[in-house]
Parts: structure tokens; C-alpha cells; sequence
């Protein structure tokens, strides 16, 4: 998300905390929120609860460049930290004014206990989208107990009547205000999308007949709705596909497996034979540009605001080469992208033609570069994204064209490498023909001396 103006280093910030937190909650954050946040969003959630008081005040309001100096980061950083955090209902965040300006007061949750973590449908399907079917089976693991199932065993446990014996009874009056005052905050909830407009009554009648257990599919609600999404998935459509992810002995849903079947549904059939979008889509509507753009762009607007994302992919590499096709590493940056609900579907066709003009594929690395370069543009809508395509290009041309250009090196050519050259001729006078006469002569006397010498020599060794 794209950092306010509002928030800024050097307002100040409480912590305040709503639930309790310990060494198992601890775990949990490291271990199944860690992949979802990211390092410095656990770094800021654990640093908060070391600053946490029982009862906080304004007064013990410390600037964020404290949080700064901390996590060694920048604003804009710290902004995507805590909007991470919040995504997953691990912090709420409040603001108010006073006197000295504006603070926030930082309320802290603690983490959903692993259980609840893994029957969500939400949160285990981001958490297998980000590590894998291994590790996410590893991490069932790990917090999978082992209790005592034997029908041999008897239970012994002693009642707590034939441990303890009461001698007072509290009055409900003071059990009721001691309940409200430890009272824990509901965790906030986490979701992907209400899946508002989809047909989930003709969804549930076509598995009528099916052996999927009750509540299976209002639980995997929202799991389902970005699967559909994503595919462009009707009823009739995703029915078979959780048909296929049901476990035939127990009736409950795999949504992993759901996806999975989904994308071969996609790869195996004819792109022409298109289903229906899982959700209706506004017709494009540009009354202000619709003067500016092109037939080609606005060709562009009409089919990313008809083609769910996965389809967009898939006809925008065909149209390079009809031999090319959208490999898994794509799917899956494409598929956080729009998990993360940064950008509508649209926009996000838009970025996918965008790159494909210029690239053979999308980049995971090139594709977040772009949407956080369109963000803090303030792009939106596919029309925006037109725009700053446009606004991008002519900044580029702009600044290759205020470089100065590298100067030419010119050397003359000497003359005496030019084809018609001819060397000049200069007479040598008496004079001079007479000193070089004398000189030659000295040379020449010079030579015959040391010959002589070292005859000498040579006669004196033997």
C-alpha cells in the first residue's frame, strides 16, 4: 500500500496491547506469521510487545524515528511493516491529535494458536502459497500433538473438589468485573475478499450430491472466491474442481488440491473456449482520456476489463508467439500480486501487457519494481496505469536527452601518410658536405686505433 502523507517519521506513537503474549505466541509468529510478513514486520510486531505497558498514557509517547533507528529502515518501510501486520490481525492501529500533534497508539493481538491457524482458510492459504507443499507439511508437523488414544488406557485425573476445598464464594457481581477487566480483545479478522456478487447458492446445489462435509465450503469461502477470481471461474465451473479436492473419508476440502486441478482445468483447455469471469465486470468507461488513447490502448482496456488475470497472461504471451506459454514462476508472481490487493484486476492486465512488450516473460523482481513505482505514482485504475506508461516514457526521453553527448576526437592527417606525398629535397652546402667529410674521417681513425688495440691484447693473453 502506498504510505499517507500523514504518516510521517516524526509522529510520535503508544503501545497498548489487547490480548496476552507469550513464548508459545512467540513461535507461532516466527515460525507461521514470519513467512507471511516478512523480517522486518516481525522485527517491528516483537519489538512493540518489549515496549508494551500495562496501562500507557500520552506521556509515555515516544517519536516513530525511534522505530526507525531501530529496525534501520525508512518510512515508507515502517508503513509497509505495520499494514502487514494489520493485514493479519496481529495490530490495530489508532490515531488522534492533541497539543503536541498527532500520535498513534499502537494494539497489539497475539497470534491465532496453531490450530485455529491451520483450520483457517485464509491464513493456511497463504501460508502454503508462500512456502510450499513441503515445508507447509512440515509445519503441520510440528505442531501436530500426540495425545493418548489407546482405549486401554483409564483416566485417573483427580476432580478439583478432591483437591481443593472452598471456604469463601465470590459474588457474581465481582466475578462479572473481574472478567471485564482481563477481558482479551476479539482477534481482528482475516480475510482475502468477501467473494460478494458470486453465485454461492447454485455453488452449494451443484455439490449437493457430493460427499463434502457440512460447513467445508462457508469455511473455505474466501480461499475459493480468489481461486475463481484468479481462473475466472464460474459455478458451474469451480463445482468439478472442489469436487476433485474432497477427501472421500472424512468430506473435507483441500484447497491446495483445488488449485492445483485449477490451473491444469486452465493449461489443458482451448484459450477461445472461455469461462464465464467469476465476477461481473464494469464496462470500461475513459470519458476524460477516451480522446487521447489510441485504438490499440483502448482495444488494451476493453479486454483487461473483461479477462480474468490468469487468461490475460496466457492470450498476451500467445499473441508474441502462439508456441509460448505462461510458465509456473510467472503464475505465481502474478497470483500474489493480485492476493495482495494492491491493484484491481484490470490495472494489473494492464502491468502484464506492459512488461510482455518488452520482456519474454514476467519477472518476480521486475513486476514488484513496477507496481511499487505505479503506487507511489498513485495509479489505480487501468486508465492511470495508461498514463504513467506514458508519463514514464517521456521522463526517460527527457533525461537521455539533457546528457552531453561524449565529444569526437579529430587529428589531422600527416603528410606523410597522404598518397601523393613527396619529400623535399634540400641542397647540402660545401661547408657542411666538408664537415661531415672530417667527421667521417675521425670515425674512421677512431676504428682503426682500437683494431689495433686489441690485437695488442690479444697477444699479451698468449
Amino acid at each position: 500500500m502506498n504510505r499517507p502523507k500523514s504518516f510521517m517519521a516524526q509522529d510520535d506513537f503508544i503501545v497498548t496491547q489487547a490480548t496476552y503474549f507469550s513464548d508459545q505466541d512467540q513461535d507461532v509468529a516466527v515460525c507461521l506469521y514470519q513467512p507471511l510478513i516478512g523480517p522486518t514486520a516481525l522485527a517491528l510486531y516483537l519489538s512493540l510487545w518489549r515496549r508494551v505497558k500495562q496501562a500507557p498514557t500520552a506521556t509515555d509517547r515516544r517519536p516513530q524515528t525511534y522505530l526507525l533507528d531501530l529496525l534501520g529502515v525508512g518510512v515508507d518501510a515502517l508503513y509497509d511493516a505495520r499494514v502487514r501486520l494489520e493485514a493479519l490481525g496481529l495490530l490495530q492501529t489508532y490515531t488522534t491529535t492533541d497539543a503536541l500533534g498527532r500520535y498513534y497508539a499502537y494494539e497489539l493481538h497475539r497470534p491465532v494458536a496453531p490450530d485455529a491457524f491451520f483450520n483457517d482458510a485464509t491464513l493456511g492459504l497463504l501460508l502454503y502459497d508462500r512456502v510450499g507443499d513441503a515445508r507447509y507439511h512440515e509445519l503441520v508437523d510440528q505442531y501436530t500433538l500426540h495425545n493418548v488414544h489407546s482405549s486401554t488406557w483409564i483416566n485417573i485425573s483427580a476432580n478439583l473438589l478432591d483437591v481443593f476445598a472452598l471456604q469463601r464464594v465470590l459474588p457474581d457481581a465481582k466475578a462479572a468485573a473481574a472478567n471485564a477487566s482481563v477481558q482479551q480483545k476479539p482477534a481482528p479478522a482475516v480475510t482475502l475478499g468477501s467473494g460478494q456478487g458470486y453465485d454461492w447458492a447454485l455453488l452449494a446445489q451443484l455439490l449437493a450430491r457430493t460427499n463434502l462435509k457440512d460447513g467445508e465450503l462457508n469455511r473455505n469461502q474466501a480461499a475459493l472466491y480468489q481461486i475463481a477470481k484468479f481462473y475466472g471461474l464460474g459455478p458451474t465451473a469451480l463445482a468439478p474442481l472442489i469436487e476433485q479436492g474432497i477427501d472421500f473419508a472424512t468430506g473435507q476440502l483441500n484447497v491446495g488440491t483445488v488449485r492445483r486441478f485449477a490451473e491444469q482445468r486452465y493449461t489443458t483447455k482451448t484459450p477461445q473456449l472461455r469461462t464465464k469471469t467469476a465476477e461481473p465486470t464494469p464496462a470500461v468507461s475513459t470519458p476524460a482520456a477516451a480522446g487521447k488513447l489510441t485504438a490499440a490502448e483502448q482495444d488494451l482496456l476493453k479486454r483487461a476489463a473483461s479477462l480474468p488475470v490468469r487468461e490475460f497472461l496466457e492470450l498476451t504471451k500467445k499473441a508474441k508467439n502462439p508456441n509460448m506459454y505462461a510458465a509456473q514462476n510467472e503464475i505465481s508472481a502474478v497470483r500474489k500480486l493480485v492476493q495482495r490487493h494492491v491493484l484491481p484486476d484490470a490495472t494489473i492486465n494492464v502491468l502484464i501487457d506492459y512488461i510482455l512488450q518488452t520482456n519474454d516473460s514476467v519477472n518476480q523482481a521486475f513486476l514488484d519494481a513496477i507496481v511499487n513505482r505505479w503506487l507511489k505514482a498513485d495509479v489505480t485504475t487501468p486508465e492511470s496505469a495508461l498514463a504513467e506508461i506514458h508519463a514514464f516514457a517521456n521522463r526517460k526521453t527527457r533525461q537521455s536527452g539533457r546528457r552531453n553527448p561524449r565529444p569526437t576526437r579529430s587529428e589531422q592527417t600527416p603528410a606523410w601518410l597522404k598518397p601523393d606525398y613527396q619529400a623535399e629535397v634540400t641542397p647540402v652546402s660545401d661547408t657542411n658536405r666538408q664537415r661531415i667529410a672530417d667527421r667521417l674521417a675521425r670515425l674512421q681513425a677512431m676504428e682503426k686505433e682500437g683494431g689495433q688495440a686489441n690485437e695488442a691484447d690479444e697477444g699479451r693473453t698468449e
